[in-house]
């Protein structure tokens, strides 16, 4: 039997990728929610929705962070 690590609150996993809720985001970056809110609006973070809620994919959250390092 394979065993499954317990998932965390506000992570999603669709099609054999993983997501974060939205509403996360500034806790997990340890960021502002303004900035958050700031790239979602210029394009910078994709939004998609699971089962209602609106969730970023973590390989997306990568992509953010490099691009937000550059800009510093």
């Amino acid at each position: 039997m394979k065993v499954q690590r317990p998932v965390r609150p506000g992570w999603f996993f669709r099609n054999r990728r993983q997501y974060l809720a939205l509403s996360e985001v500034p806790r997990t970056l340890n960021i502002p929610s303004q900035e958050v809110q700031d790239a979602v609006t210029l394009g910078e973070l994709q939004i998609e929705r699971i089962s209602g809620c609106k969730a970023v994919s973590v390989n997306e959250l990568f992509h953010y962070i490099d691009m937000r390092g550059g800009k510093r």
